[in-house]
């Protein structure tokens, strides 16, 4: 039996770390779904935080329960009408700035552009999205 050092384990960090690095392709999709990944992580901690099944989640958001998985997957950006329906019916508070690239958010303190859980850069512009 051949005994696996956890030193000389590759982490997912690690791999993501150095497709992001080496293809550009990945890069840009992995920055493109920065925001699904930040709600993922949102409706994932709400429902760890609550003890809360995905079903249990569905009844409570008034969907249903592959609607919670494919939230959980962060393979798609959320639309509005979703993150306000999470909003209303979890309290979750997202706050969203979109500013052209070469300015820096007016409406949006250091603080809050420092606390981004999400910074995505696409057409001249960057959109900042942080949830509590």
């Amino acid at each position: 039996m051949t005994r696996i050092n956890a030193g000389d384990l590759t982490t997912h960090g690690q791999l993501v770390a150095e497709e992001i690095n080496t293809d550009a392709e990945f890069r840009q999709e992995w920055e493109r779904l920065a925001l699904a990944r930040a709600v993922a992580a949102e409706v994932v901690r709400y429902r760890a935080d609550h003890d809360l099944s995905q079903r249990d989640l569905a009844r409570t958001l008034g969907i249903r329960q592959p609607q919670v998985a494919r939230l959980e997957n962060a393979e798609h950006n959320p639309s509005h009408e979703t993150l306000v329906m999470l909003a209303s019916r979890l309290g979750i508070e997202f706050n969203i700035s979109i500013v052209p690239a070469d300015k820096t958010p007016a409406l949006l303190t250091k603080k809050g552009r420092e606390d981004a859980t999400a910074c995505i850069r696409a057409d001249d512009a960057v959109v900042r999205f942080n949830a509590r």
